[in-house]
């Protein structure tokens, strides 16, 4: 296409005369337009892994299997990432980790391939324990994983008192008590696994709660999923509880186990306020068809000296039962009852 521009100028003399009228004209020639850049093809994003060392669960080998990329992220899910093609990465801790794989192009596009990595310590390290002549438990760690150093505590969490780096250890409980200890262990490349376990002068106590399905006769107002609903019951945090309105002596609470269960303890965690409002007269039974009740324990004037106190109680029983059975009959005053926590134990037979 061609555009012309025409320009005319007038040029007169001193006696006003026209000398001269030229003509101009001016032609351009558009500039054509650039071509478009041609879409390289999309990237995509996959890969695989595997633990190639069975001695060493923390650490995990990432092969890329995208295509169509130039650039690669790789994000672990501990605040660690990696821009190599492929890699290999040692977790220091253990944990559920979200792992992320992106790809991306010259031109921008990109993406995302990510999995779930979980590493639990109730899977590699266990409290291996062996009760000895004199009444004493010693403990040891059982553990298919490499292992650099052993800490042990008295109590739960490395907070409680330092013991010993040795591998064994003896300890005393007396008989019908129970005491937590930790076991913290550190592999070659530096990874953390830590795990506490109750015991007692027999061996390691279970706590099976979560292997339960939880029912209540009444539930708080609200529902199980209220604030203070009966699901706060067996949560495993003390600082919740579960709250009933218009109490009337006839709160139960049930624990479905499908399978049956030798338990022998279980523990009451009083709640953050009104101590009028704590359990005092409750039993506990024991059922395989939840109509026909076998009594295992009864408590009768019980009180919480304070809040947020955890008291355990332990009973005999040698007959495995599918479901166990709280029945509150009485509280300390007033219509209200309510409970931070309950756990049921199995014993080490």
């Amino acid at each position: 296409m061609i555009t012309r521009f025409a320009t005319i100028t007038r040029i007169k003399n001193a006696l006003g005369l026209l000398l001269a009228t030229p003509l101009v004209f001016f032609a351009c020639k558009e500039e054509p337009a650039p071509t478009p850049e041609p879409e390289l093809p999309k990237p995509s994003a996959m890969f695989t892994f595997e633990q190639p060392d069975e001695g060493d669960p923390f650490t995990y080998s990432f092969t890329n299997g995208g295509a169509n990329y130039s650039l690669v992220r790789w994000e672990f899910g501990d605040d660690s990432v990696s821009l190599n093609d492929s890699d290999a990465h040692t977790f220091l801790r253990t944990g559920d980790f979200r792992v992320t794989l992106r790809t991306e192009n010259e031109q921008g596009f990109w993406a995302e391939s990510e999995t779930m990595i979980s590493i639990h310590p109730d899977s590699l390290i266990e409290v291996a324990t062996a009760p000895q002549p004199d009444g004493s438990l010693d403990l040891s760690v059982s553990s298919d994983i490499a292992i650099d150093s052993v800490f042990w505590y008295k109590g739960v969490g490395i907070g409680g008192e330092f013991l010993t780096n040795d591998n064994q250890l003896n300890i005393a409980v007396d008989r019908g008590q129970f005491a937590d200890y930790t076991l913290r262990v550190k592999t070659p490349n530096g990874s953390i696994a830590e795990i506490s376990r109750l015991l007692t002068d027999l061996g390691v106590v279970r706590d099976v709660t979560g292997n339960g399905i939880l029912t209540v006769s009444r539930d708080n107002d609200g529902g199980k999923f209220a604030g203070e609903g009966s699901l706060k019951l067996t949560d495993n945090d003390t600082q919740t509880k579960f709250l009933q309105f218009n109490f009337a002596g006839d709160l139960t609470w049930t624990l479905d186990f499908y399978e049956p269960l030798i338990l022998g303890a279980y523990t009451f965690t009083s709640a953050n306020d009104v101590p009028d409002r704590d359990p005092k007269n409750w039993k506990l039974e024991g059922s395989m068809d939840n109509e026909n009740w076998t009594l295992l324990d009864e408590r009768t004037d019980e009180a919480f000296e304070a809040r947020f106190l955890t008291k355990t109680y332990t009973f005999e029983n040698s007959t495995a039962y599918r479901y166990y059975r709280v029945s509150v009959t009485s509280v300390v005053a007033g219509g209200l009852f309510q409970l931070a926590e309950f756990r049921i134990l199995q014993l080490p037979q």
